[in-house]
């Protein structure tokens, strides 16, 4: 795998910020315009406007969101409201989060790693799309810093690392306890050379797969190249060849991975009678008395089981019959990629049977199951469909593979939180 190491990280100065909860935030993509505009109240430097600083009427290519953000990223250092460690750690970070009513631990490490150049050592699950990636990189340009680690997992079976990071926390006070979005955040500075060293020797020969933060890691290789070909420092040549990456175990009792659930739009000339009529063929198909009853039956379902909603008190669980039928609609594809129940969705429910478009422009993702029934409720869409969540190790079976999932396919829980270590280029 790249090489791994530690470094100076950027935080929050304790004696300027007392209360970290008013400056830290989500990762940029899943920030509403409602909890922009929350954050933006909560404290004068909050993250947010580093991350995703608002549009203004004024904006020009001169004077915009990314050049606001670096002149509040210069100001705050000026400021010593960020401050820069003196010596290189690694940073234990640990998420004790409540999920299907269980108390769980999810906890990694927070380093830098080397660009992937060539593209064959960090193995992406996602496809990306242009127009994310030019707004990151404007932003990079502007700040030269990693605002928000992206989200790596690495197999450990023995939980050597964890074992490590666990004894090590245990013996330390955490240098940041924050409590956000109903997870507590802990960070730990790992600054004992031998405990570094250990790290890095076992992370040295591990396979690296991307959980979030697909966009951003291309970014960052895209950075890294224009910077390399321009008259700027050595140092930044250098320190733009690496990415703040936080690490995690691929223990499937440690990471919860949350459904991205599908609203339809527009069915063209479908009727509810009619979408039941051409699935039957494929699926059984069982009506539930309501959204709970059927999220419950989708849950203990199995293997391509589908709950789907068409209105009113219409609640059904679908199950596929015969993967191998919907194999066959589904070409130029490993099995294992065909047998992904997003895969069976879009491909074989929505264009094979329904002749529906799946285009983001008429499909809808949504993870609270209440939520799509409030949207259908309000008559913007007329199906909707839910799915099981995709498992850990269906996202590296795929990336080892060198395939990509269809878009949506996972959404990671917890994620790591911005504004907690910053890595300054």
């Amino acid at each position: 795998m790249p090489k791994i190491i530690p470094f100076k990280g950027l935080r929050y100065n304790a004696a300027v910020v007392d209360d970290l909860r008013a400056v830290v935030a989500p990762p940029y993509d899943i920030i509403s315009d409602s909890l922009q505009d929350e954050l933006y109240r909560t404290h004068p430097n909050n993250i947010v406007r580093l991350i995703l600083n608002k549009i203004e009427d004024v904006d020009t290519a001169k004077y915009n969101r990314y050049t606001r953000a670096g002149e509040f990223f210069d100001s705050w250092l000026k400021d010593n409201i960020l401050v820069q460690d003196n010596g290189k750690s690694f940073y234990v970070y640990s998420q004790i989060y409540t999920y299907n009513g269980k108390s769980k631990e999810q906890m990694g490490f927070v380093g830098l790693m080397e660009i992937d150049m060539a593209g064959n050592k960090v193995l992406p699950h996602e496809n990306t799309l242009a127009a994310p990636k030019t707004d990151r990189l404007n932003l990079m340009r502007e700040v030269r810093a990693n605002l928000s680690p992206i989200f790596v997992l690495y197999d450990d079976r023995d939980h050597k690392i964890v074992s490590m990071m666990k004894k090590f926390c245990s013996k330390v006070a955490p240098a940041s306890d924050v409590m956000f979005q109903n997870v507590r955040n802990r960070i730990w500075k790992l600054d004992d050379e031998a405990l570094i060293e250990e790290i890095e020797k076992f992370m040295a020969d591990k396979n690296i797969f991307i959980a979030d933060g697909h966009h951003r890691y291309e970014v960052a290789r895209m950075y890294a190249t224009e910077i390399e070909n321009k008259d700027v420092p050595q140092h930044l040549k250098e320190s733009s060849k690496y990415l703040m990456v936080y690490f995690v175990e691929s223990d499937e009792k440690m990471l919860s991975v949350l459904p991205a659930h599908r609203l339809v739009r527009d069915l063209g000339e479908l009727k509810p009678g009619d979408i039941k009529k051409r699935l039957e063929k494929y699926f059984s198909i069982k009506k539930a008395p309501n959204l709970k009853a059927l999220m419950s039956k989708l849950d203990k379902g199995g293997l391509h089981c589908f709950g789907m909603y068409l209105g009113k008190k219409e609640f059904y669980l679908l199950k596929l019959k015969d993967p191998a039928i919907s194999d066959k609609a589904i070409k130029d594809k490993p099995k294992a990629w065909k047998r992904l129940d997003v895969s069976i969705l879009h491909l074989f429910i929505f264009q094979h049977i329904l002749g529906i478009c799946d285009g983001d422009d008429n499909i809808e993702f949504v993870k609270d199951p209440k939520d799509v029934v409030k949207l259908m409720k309000e008559g913007k869409y007329g199906a909707a469909f839910f799915l099981n969540p995709t498992k850990p190790g269906d996202v590296k079976r795929i990336a080892s593979l060198g395939e990509r999932m269809p878009r949506k396919a996972t959404y990671f829980y917890p994620k790591p939180l911005s504004g907690l270590v910053i890595n300054k280029l």
